[in-house]
């Protein structure tokens, strides 16, 4: 990004040394090597300047929204729980489904945990209307499957669209693409199977972040009802961020067993049968 910003300002150097005439005549750059130069007005001029350097600008703000995932993540725990609460891409906090109500202070539901943390971890602006985007046009109103029941999902591949992501499943071979999978029958692996965290968690590289979308069975009718971050730390833990009504935004430490057991009791089983998590891996920035 830096040598894009050194070629704009040579550029603009070059521009600076072209008198300010009209018509043209040969430019020598070099012996032998002839070129034919149109001097621009002194308006053209200041176009060409500030064209230039509004795109290096630019470079140096993309550059800068990628963060470290634990750097885009703190600033949001402890953020208190609001239903369907969302920052758009502008910071207002508002709502997924009412884009015109804003609210003075942060409320972030899981949903919105996650894009909001991932603009900065992954350096994207993710309007909220692509976040919410029906992928495969089966959970809208009237849907047979039920309305929104992969929104969890649909979401974490929304997140990720466009980047070269992976499930990470337990068991050898080489699994299918995320978007590829049919969720109703593709979960991913049991919440509660602690084979399946074992060998699950190696996978996850330094250099990638994971997403989750968990499911369960509600009088015969899956939801993908919740999402979360998982990434590793600069210690090499991994650690899981997410929002739940009852602690707002915060952390659980996978890596370690007080904090599994902590993640396990959160989604305990209940009334509802066997949880199950999907986890999509993405590559962070370079």
């Amino acid at each position: 990004m830096i040598s894009m910003v050194n070629f704009m300002l040579r550029l603009l150097s070059n521009f600076r040394g072209v008198p300010a005439l009209s018509g043209k005549r040969p430019q020598s750059l070099r012996p032998d090597y002839l070129m034919d130069v149109t001097r621009l007005l002194p308006r053209g001029q200041t176009l060409l300047v500030a064209l230039a350097v509004a795109l290096a600008v630019c470079c140096i703000f993309d550059a800068a929204l990628a963060a470290a995932p634990s750097d885009a993540v703190t600033p949001l725990l402890g953020t208190p729980y609001r239903d369907d609460g969302v920052d758009d891409p502008a910071g207002r906090h508002t709502l997924f489904a009412d884009q015109s109500r804003t609210f003075p202070d942060r409320g972030l539901n899981c949903s919105g945990f996650v894009v909001t943390a991932s603009r900065g971890i992954l350096g994207r602006p993710l309007p909220l209307d692509a976040m919410r985007r029906d992928r495969k046009s089966d959970s809208g109103p009237g849907a047979a499957a039920g309305e929104d029941w992969d929104f969890g999902y649909d979401l974490i591949l929304n997140v990720t669209d466009g980047l070269p992501r992976r499930l990470l499943v337990p068991g050898p071979g080489l699994p299918p693409a995320p978007e590829a999978v049919d969720a109703a029958r593709f979960r991913g692996f049991p919440l509660h199977d602690a084979a399946a965290w074992a060998a699950v968690l190696p996978k996850l590289a330094p250099g990638e972040v994971a997403y989750a979308a968990l499911s369960k069975e509600i009088k015969g009718r899956l939801y993908y009802y919740h999402v979360g971050v998982l990434y590793r730390d600069a210690a090499g833990k991994v650690r899981f961020a997410h929002a739940t009504p009852g602690r707002g935004s915060h952390e659980l430490m996978l890596s370690e067993p007080a904090g599994m057991a902590a993640f396990r009791k959160a989604f305990a089983e209940k009334t509802f049968g066997e949880k199950w998590i999907l986890l999509v891996a993405a590559p962070l920035p370079k």
